[in-house]
């Protein structure tokens, strides 16, 4: 590429943190395209992001623009051929810019200087971001953006921050799910990290039975790295879905069912009294001898344990739901997690009542059982990171009703602390609770159409974003923004197409080899 073939203009003025400069009247610009300005006095190269574009003319005064439009219309109405004396030098554009940085020496700083007057301003290079490689991103999905274009620069995340927790927020079609299967291929291909996703549509599985999608068991590391938890038949191999009654405690029921005050306090009591076994003692017990066997004075009313001892007898119908202590999935997923593998738990015939509890069953095992480890150092040093990708996050870490708690609003606030991260997808975060959504590090950002939602995510972002909502508002499907402590500025990406990255991994993997590879009988 010659130097002109990547000129973009001039810099006109104007303070460090808002950066003006000239474009030709013909050359593209879009809102959102990184840009280069490379100082000549002093050597060091300066990056910029377009927010802003408007219109210029030289010694036009005010009104000038629209006067000379009302005078080309009714050249247009006496269909009289003109041209603009000197258009290419006369009009021009101006890109106002955030000044995201410089690099000197091979290391980026944050602005504290701007660059000199009228400095050269260019189109990046994917090699002027070569700083970027030193942040050890290992999880990579994507390349890097300037406005439409497409760097030869891949970027992702390090397997290190999962446990601080992502936020994928978009409206439906932006590419949440090709961006979820992007990033479970590469936990896949590097096994570093366990991931733990729920797919209550099928689309992770399989591509969601469309012809053209392709889902996890199609990647070429299926067969080693990829477990599946189904409580459907699936023509591939799979373990079945179980949980067992003794393991959903009363904070489970609240993301399914609504409670009275009396109802919570009767759930208490049962939890006390039966401990592991309250459920299935709910459901054999005689509702006018629950009351006395669970209180000291049968402080509660028939109707309230009525109520709970119904809503028992219909959860433990559920073919998922086992009474036996020693039939559950959790302890199997829980181990694979540890080795680095993805484990699928496919939902896909369930309702979202069912989808919920055994999310949040799941959940608290897996809390749980990495809490436990965290109290021996010595294997907790060596334990594998763990990430928890849960579907229309909203429903599960809104603001509390009533105060009572959920594990996953649990996990947002103290999993870093034992290595296990949560991934709440959205496409209205909004709803979430504020303070748990600001334990969120790192944000993935695609098209959000509601302002109040972009509003929430550029409040609680841990990089300054306030410039771009309009940016964030005019993404285009498979178009992202990343923010987050580890990068030094929001970089903006192109998710790369699952089918089309399924087809280069299956060129690092070699079919006969996957035939050789070893499979773990003992899963099923």
């Amino acid at each position: 590429m010659s130097m002109m073939d990547d000129f973009l203009g001039r810099i006109t003025g104007r303070k460090i943190g808002e950066i003006y400069f000239r474009l030709s009247y013909s050359t593209r610009i879009d809102l959102g395209d990184l840009a280069i300005a490379e100082d000549a006095e002093t050597g060091i190269k300066f990056y910029l992001r377009v927010v802003d574009i408007s219109y210029g003319a030289e010694g036009a005064d005010l009104g000038w623009f629209e006067r000379t439009a009302g005078n080309l219309m009714l050249l247009d109405e006496s269909e009289d051929e003109y041209g603009l004396f000197e258009k290419e030098r006369r009009l021009y554009k101006i890109a106002r810019c955030n000044l995201l940085g410089y690099s000197r020496d091979d290391r980026f700083f944050k602005p504290k200087t701007i660059p000199s007057h009228f400095t050269r301003v260019r189109r990046p290079q994917g090699k002027d971001f070569d700083f970027l490689k030193s942040l050890g991103a290992n999880l990579l999905f994507s390349r890097l953006r300037s406005g439409e274009s497409v760097l030869d620069f891949e970027i992702g995340i390090s397997s290190k921050s999962v446990a601080s927790h992502i936020g994928v927020f978009a409206t439906t079609g932006m590419g949440k799910s090709n961006l979820m299967k992007r990033l479970a291929g590469s936990i896949l291909e590097n096994g570093n990290v366990g991931l733990l996703i729920f797919d209550p549509h099928g689309e992770y599985f399989d591509g969601g039975g469309e012809a053209h999608l392709k889902g996890l068991i199609h990647h070429a590391m299926a067969d080693q790295n990829l477990r599946i938890y189904s409580s459907r038949p699936l023509e591939r191999r799979y373990q079945k879905l179980q949980i067992s009654a003794s393991e959903i405690v009363p904070e489970d029921l609240n993301h399914i069912y609504e409670f009275s005050e009396a109802q919570h306090e009767a759930l208490s009591a049962l939890s006390y009294r039966f401990g592991k076994n309250w459920l299935s003692e709910l459901r054999a017990s005689d509702i006018s001898e629950l009351s006395q066997r669970i209180t000291t004075q049968g402080g509660f009313a028939e109707s309230t344990l009525g109520v709970l001892k119904r809503r028992a007898e219909s959860l433990l119908k559920q073919n998922y739901i086992h009474t036996d202590s020693e039939v559950s999935t959790s302890r199997n997923i829980i181990e694979k997690l540890k080795d680095g593998k993805v484990a699928l738990v496919d939902s896909s015939n369930l309702t979202t009542r069912d989808e919920l509890l055994i999310g949040s069953v799941l959940c608290r095992a897996v809390f749980h059982h990495y809490r436990s480890l965290y109290s021996r150092p010595d294997d907790f040093k060596h334990v594998t990171p763990i990430l928890v990708a849960i579907e229309e996050a909203q429903r599960v870490l809104r603001k509390s009703s009533g105060g009572f708690a959920n594990i996953f609003a649990r996990i947002a606030r103290e999993g870093r602390k034992f290595k296990i991260g949560l991934c709440a997808i959205t496409q209205q975060p909004k709803l979430i609770d504020e303070e748990l959504l600001s334990q969120f590090n790192t944000f993935l950002i695609l098209g959000l159409a509601d302002e109040s939602d972009r509003q929430i995510i550029r409040s609680s972002s841990k990089q300054d974003i306030s410039d771009l909502g309009t940016e964030i508002q005019m993404l285009s499907a498979g178009e992202a923004l990343i923010t987050s402590p580890e990068v030094p500025f929001a970089l903006p990406v192109k998710i790369d197409l699952y089918e089309e990255y399924l087809k280069k991994a299956e060129a690092h993997y070699h079919k006969s080899e996957r035939k050789t590879s070893s499979v773990d009988e003992e899963f099923f």
